[in-house]
C-alpha cells in the first residue's frame, strides 16, 4: 500500500505548512476538512496532529510492523489512524473503510484482535483470551450499569467534539453551503435599498465568490427574514402560487 503523491496532494501538503487544514479544504472547493480527509485517505494518507499535517499511510504500518506480534492489516491500521483525529466521527470512519456502520466496523475490529479502549478513545490490541466477541459502541447499551460511567464516555466525548454542528442544528443555522433558490411570481421592478457600504461589497464578493447574482441574494435573504418573523404563510402562499 503506497501513498500516490498526485499534483493535488502536492498542494495540499504545501498549503498546509501555511495554513490550517480548515483552511485548506475550502480554498480547495471541499464542503470542510472532513471531506478533503476522505480525499488523502483514499490516496493513501492521514492527518497527523502533531504535525499538522499529512503524511504517508505507510508510515503507521512501518512501526506497527517492527514487532512481528504489532503487525496489523492495513484497514486496522487506517481505522486506528482515524481516531487518532481531534474529532474522530465513528460512522464517517466506518463509511471511509467500506464499513455499512460504526457497528459492523466494531464487529470486525474484533474479529481482528482489537478491543476499544475507552481511555485511549481508539482500538487496542486485546490481550488474554477472548472469551466473547464484544463489541464496542459509542452509545449507551441497556446493559450497561447505571453507576459505570465509563461506558458514557465515548459518546459524551463525541458530543462534546461535535458541539458546534450540535449548536447550529439547534439554533437552525445553514452551514451545509447550499444556496436556496426560489422561483418567485410577480413583475420584476427596480428598488433601491440603502445600506452600509460594508454590507454592499460583502453582498458583491459573494455574488462573485458563490456565483448567485446580487438580485437572488437579496430576494432570499427576504424571505427567508419574512418566514422567520412573522410572515410565514405568506411566504408559503406566495411561493405556491409561482
Amino acid at each position: 500500500m503506497e501513498s500516490t503523491y498526485s499534483a493535488k496532494v502536492n498542494k495540499v501538503i504545501e498549503m498546509l505548512k501555511f495554513y490550517t487544514r480548515d483552511e485548506v479544504a475550502v480554498e480547495l472547493g471541499y464542503k470542510n476538512y472532513k471531506s478533503l480527509d476522505i480525499y488523502m485517505r483514499r490516496k493513501n494518507f492521514r492527518f497527523d496532529m502533531k504535525k499538522q499535517q499529512y503524511v504517508p499511510l505507510e508510515t503507521r504500518v512501518a512501526n506497527l510492523d517492527r514487532d512481528p506480534k504489532n503487525y496489523a492489516p492495513t484497514k486496522v491500521v487506517s481505522i486506528i489512524a482515524g481516531f487518532e483525529e481531534a474529532y474522530a466521527d465513528p460512522m464517517l470512519i466506518a463509511k471511509q473503510e467500506g464499513f455499512r456502520d460504526h457497528k459492523e466496523m466494531a464487529r470486525y475490529m474484533a474479529n481482528k484482535g482489537y478491543e476499544w479502549n475507552t481511555y485511549k478513545n481508539n482500538y487496542v490490541k486485546t490481550v488474554g483470551k477472548v472469551e466473547e466477541t464484544k463489541v464496542i459502541e459509542e452509545t449507551v447499551t441497556t446493559q450497561s450499569p447505571p453507576g459505570n460511567i465509563e461506558e458514557y464516555l465515548p459518546f459524551l466525548r463525541f458530543l462534546y467534539e461535535k458541539r458546534d454542528d450540535i449548536y447550529q442544528q439547534l439554533s437552525g443555522t445553514k452551514e451545509d453551503g447550499k444556496i436556496p433558490r426560489y422561483v418567485v411570481p410577480g413583475i420584476v421592478r427596480t428598488k433601491a435599498i440603502y445600506m452600509s457600504d460594508m454590507i454592499a461589497k460583502l453582498t458583491a464578493e459573494f455574488s462573485k465568490e458563490k456565483n448567485v447574482t446580487q438580485r437572488e441574494i437579496v430576494e432570499v435573504a427576504l424571505i427567508e427574514f419574512l418566514q422567520k418573523y412573522g410572515f410565514k404563510r405568506e411566504i408559503e402562499t406566495l411561493l405556491k402560487n409561482q
